[in-house]
């Protein structure tokens, strides 16, 4: 055989094609978006995850009426005070309140049981998925991903999605209906304390847009990206070290074994301290502005009363302002884990397709297929590359072997000899030409 066409680089170390030779597809001009490619493994549930997150946008109206309710008790009160015997209407807001109130729970109740359903057939299905598909790929595959990799994909992305699924993406929609419904409201009985009140909440979403949106969008889903791995490469470090203790005291070598796996912690270490003080303020400026809304109305109420002929039903205003606010922060605490996660989610699926995107090994059909007819080996214009390789690990080999034969394959280190050999048990699949055996 020629060395030149048939040997190349080291193979794991290069770019460009799939684990048995073939090339990937051309990437889609447009993808379907994470979550609902998540939700598509929960089936027949897929639509209790629409119908939690509805109720839950529901909830998250139905909420607001107690604080209207409220409102309506102090007004009533506030009109006859002191004669508080007077204020019959109140009572009946009271139990409205009441009423809305329980309302809510049960709303919340209900969405959280179907977002949990289809969460947990989600997560199975996805480990199902997953499992299945790695019993029909080529077994190099899992040469070059560990055990532990592939069980932190697995069970971590799917752990991740559920939580998604189950806690996150309702909140999400809730969080997000609030402020439609609180701005709404906030505009009905006093405009100019409600357009203040909305000052601490764009605040806050310019922060929160900058540390997960916007210019560093990019830079936050490469980190999101970096954590991941990060976490796969201690995940496999240390299944690699626990499982190589008997041969590392045997020639003591604890030292040195433990250098990779303490490596990726402090390589994990430092990314996430990194990143951690990139955020450091606007996270610092948005928890302060958020739950600086009372502070902010403290000054518009001042001016307001003093140019206001009704201070009956401006302190009944400022007391509803007052009593509002503290949803902002709650709300605004929602849609940031609740994005986070969201992005944590759409680096799993991916993950997990990555498992799925693995070409499976095809079976010959068991009637047609042929025997051997003796135990020589041949290799026809065999092209083969490794997953993300820039070039063929081999290009273009010829060789037969003759039945009872032995013969050395000798070359550099890289050089394709392991690749050729593993070709024969079909631990891999050629991407052009035919590896034969006893002529089949």
């Amino acid at each position: 055989m020629n060395q030149e066409d048939t040997l190349g680089d080291d193979p794991r170390q290069s770019k460009g094609g799939t684990a048995d030779g073939h090339q990937r597809p051309a990437e889609k001009t447009k993808q379907k978006n994470a979550i609902l490619r998540i939700i598509d493994f929960a089936g027949p549930f897929k639509g209790l995850t629409f119908l939690g997150c509805a109720l839950s946008g529901l909830n998250a109206v139905v909420s607001i009426m107690p604080l209207v309710c409220i409102w309506f008790v102090v007004d009533g009160l506030i009109q006859v005070a002191p004669n508080w015997a007077e204020a019959n209407v109140s009572l009946a807001w009271g139990w409205w309140a009441v009423a809305f109130a329980i309302a809510s729970v049960l709303i919340y109740f209900g969405a959280l049981m179907c977002t949990h359903l289809a969460a947990f057939r989600t997560a199975g299905n996805m480990c199902k998925a997953a499992i299945s598909h790695l019993s029909k790929v080529p077994l190099g595959y899992f040469d070059t991903h560990s055990t532990g990799e592939l069980r932190r994909v697995i069970d971590g992305c799917a752990a991740q999605t559920e939580n998604l699924l189950a806690h996150k993406l309702p909140d999400f929609v809730g969080a997000f209906v609030t402020p439609v419904a609180f701005i709404a409201v906030m505009f009905i009985f006093d405009p100019i304390m409600g357009l203040t009140c909305l000052i601490p909440v764009i605040v806050s979403f310019a922060c929160l847009f900058n540390m997960i949106g916007g210019r560093n969008k990019s830079g936050y889903a490469h980190f999101m990206t970096l954590w991941q791995n990060a976490l796969d490469k201690m995940n496999k470090a240390a299944v690699e070290y626990v499982r190589g203790i008997p041969v590392v005291k045997v020639f003591q070598q604890t030292v040195h074994s433990f250098r990779s796996f303490k490596e990726a912690i402090v390589e994990y270490r430092d990314m996430a301290y990194g990143y951690s003080q990139a955020c450091r303020t606007p996270q610092v400026i948005q928890l302060v502005a958020i739950n600086a809304t009372f502070a902010v109305l403290i000054p518009a109420a001042i001016i307001i009363a003093a140019n206001t002929g009704d201070f009956a039903l401006f302190l009944t205003d400022f007391l509803f302002y007052v009593i509002f606010s503290a949803i902002t922060t709650m709300v605004m605490t929602k849609i940031m884990y609740a994005s986070e996660a969201v992005n944590i989610a759409q680096h799993s699926v991916k993950k997990i397709e990555s498992i799925l995107d693995v070409p499976l090994m095809e079976e010959a059909d068991a009637d047609a297929a042929s025997h051997p007819v003796d135990d020589s080996i041949e290799f026809r214009g065999v092209v083969f590359s490794y997953e993300d390789a820039e070039r063929p690990a081999i290009n273009g080999l010829d060789l037969k072997i003759p039945s009872g034969s032995t013969v050395a394959l000798v070359g550099p280190s890289g050089g394709g000899k392991t690749t050729a050999a593993s070709l024969v048990p079909r631990f891999w699949d050629v991407a052009e030409g035919q590896v034969l055996v006893g002529g089949v």
